[in-house]
């Protein structure tokens, strides 16, 4: 059955519900009066729906567990069909309710502007680290030089002073031998000294007793 032959159900079950009620009140089982008037459950809550909404009922008490409906019967007016389609969601209201083509690219651009400057501050967040890497990776390099060259310099040095302690060692053999007891007649003289430090030191010794 058409959506717009509503309204005529509608009169319909108003009539055999006013037939019921000579006080004007309906007090009974709504699902008997609606298959009287020739309505199935599902039109029956349509029709019911549309006279709440038209003010000819208004339902006092729903049969539910075993209750009665209660329907205070306010108008006998019969429902139009224009009243029926007034009380039709608006499809104009549902067109408004879609988003048009400029706004649907005005929400687009935005996501795409927002994304934008999303992977740009990502961009930067990567540019900072990558920077920050390089210098660390530069001081680091800078420290592993420092220490090999730390390294290098005390090698030098322990060579340099194993070669003084070994110059002070020949040194004092040779004052030894300098100023030794006197040599018996036949012993052969001593070899001259052949480290230089130790040679001036003797000249300058010798120079002093004479």
């Amino acid at each position: 059955m058409a959506r717009t032959n509503l309204h005529e159900l509608a009169n319909r079950l108003l009539g055999k519900l006013d037939e019921v009620s000579p006080d004007g009140t309906f007090d009974g089982k709504l699902r008997e009066a609606a298959a009287d008037a020739g309505l199935n459950s599902v039109r029956s809550a349509e029709a019911i729906k549309l006279l709440e909404d038209t003010g000819r009922i208004a339902v006092v008490q729903r049969g539910r567990r075993g209750r009665n409906t209660v329907i205070d019967i306010r108008s006998k007016q019969a429902i139009t069909l224009e009243d029926a389609e007034a009380m039709l969601p608006s499809r104009a209201g549902k067109r408004n309710n879609r988003l048009s083509y400029e706004e649907l690219g005005v929400a687009v651009v935005e996501r795409l502007m927002s994304l934008a400057r999303d992977d740009a501050l990502r961009s930067a967040q990567v540019d900072v680290f990558a920077s920050e890497n390089t210098r660390l990776r530069e001081r680091n390099a800078e420290l592993e030089s420092a220490f090999e060259q730390s390294a290098e310099r005390e090698t030098e040095l322990r060579i340099r002073l194993k070669a003084a302690e070994e110059a002070l060692e020949r040194g004092e053999e040779n004052l030894r031998k300098a100023f030794g007891p006197a040599r018996p007649s036949g012993e052969e003289a001593p070899r001259p000294v052949e480290d230089a430090d130790a040679r001036a030191v003797l000249d300058i010794l010798r120079s002093g007793r004479s």
